[in-house]
């Protein structure tokens, strides 16, 4: 597991620190019941937990591989929002889970307080899948207390961070386009793939949290949320039934459940006796969903056999094509199959 190859020396020194825990901090059950929507889709800022009891098992918190000794107070010593916070300190490695945060665009934010004696590598890391060993980093930030930095674990970018104050991280990502944006107080400072993230092999989906102290010293996390929009409607575009007579027709269909714009559409005969007409091209500028145009080519002549390909595109991206065989005779398209 990436995360937990680095070096927690520090770890053994604050030890002694760990949240004193109960054998009943083996039965957490993990609310995953949030589901993706248009705007709020999670929010939590512990304040409806009591002061000086444990994170796990409440809200759908749980220490990661249900390991007790990565349990996390909750605490009224920090808070951005009255009245309490979470102290990720020492062994915590909290973790909370989503389900279907995984169209569209979606905002996850967070508020962090770094005190001014912190000492270690406090982490914030975002899953588009928990599995235990198997699960997948797709964002892993640091809190590097020699560097003072805000530090992405995989590159070079890093921006400074608020001592003794409360600062927002705040991730965009855009599941259509594969993209990640990260800003700290409104700065942006990293932008890069979702699913190519800390593990590399992600999907395309926020599937969790993890508040990760790594041996370090305390850091106070607080307001969190996760706002969503939906996919916007897309087209699909299909060809209707190909037909001979005088000349060739066919049609064009949007079955998906957006607008279609700009819809180029082509007629093509490959046949080697074809004289007039083995091309032909039209646009339709806005097709709404369940539309179905009508169209044919211009007048043909020629002798022969001949393939036709009837194809479409349009501005989103979507494609359409048909075949069909026929036999050319003068201005007639024959025994099209």
């Amino acid at each position: 597991m990436k995360k937990k190859a680095m070096l927690i020396g520090a770890m053994l020194l604050l030890g002694a620190s760990v949240f004193t825990t109960t054998t009943s901090a083996l039965n957490y059950q993990k609310d995953c019941s949030e589901t993706s929507s248009r705007g709020l889709v999670y929010t939590e800022n512990f304040d409806s937990y009591t002061a000086g009891t444990l994170l796990g098992g409440q809200g759908g918190w749980f220490p990661w591989g249900d390991n007790p000794d990565a349990n996390a107070n909750v605490t009224s010593d920090q808070s951005r929002s009255p009245a309490n916070s979470v102290e990720i300190v020492g062994l915590s490695d909290m973790v909370h889970q989503w389900t279907n945060v995984n169209y569209g665009n979606c905002t996850f934010r967070v508020w962090s307080y770094v005190p001014s004696d912190y000492v270690g590598q406090n982490m914030l890391i975002l899953l588009s899948l928990y599995a235990g060993d198997s699960s997948k980093w797709d964002l892993q930030l640091v809190f590097n207390s020699e560097t003072l930095l805000l530090e992405d674990y995989d590159s070079v970018n890093s921006t400074p961070y608020m001592i003794g104050a409360w600062g927002e991280i705040r991730v965009e990502i855009d599941f259509i386009n594969d993209l990640q944006k990260v800003y700290y107080n409104d700065v942006l400072w990293l932008s890069k793939s979702w699913i190519n993230g800390t593990s590399g092999g992600g999907i395309l989906n926020l599937g969790g949290v993890d508040l990760f102290a790594n041996g370090a010293s305390k850091v106070y996390w607080d307001d969190m949320s996760i706002w969503a929009t939906e996919a916007p409607a897309e087209p699909e575009l299909a060809i209707g039934p190909i037909t001979g007579g005088f000349g060739v027709k066919a049609s064009v269909q949007n079955t998906g459940e957006g607008d279609a714009t700009n819809v180029v559409w082509n007629i093509t005969l490959d046949g080697k006796l074809v004289f007039l007409g083995k091309t032909a091209t039209g646009t339709i500028a806005t097709f709404t969903p369940a539309g179905d145009e009508a169209i044919k080519a211009g007048f043909i002549l020629g002798f022969g056999k001949t393939n036709i390909v009837v194809s479409a595109t349009c501005d989103q991206g979507k494609t359409a094509e048909k075949t069909a065989s026929a036999f050319v005779l003068g201005p007639f398209v024959l025994g099209v199959k």
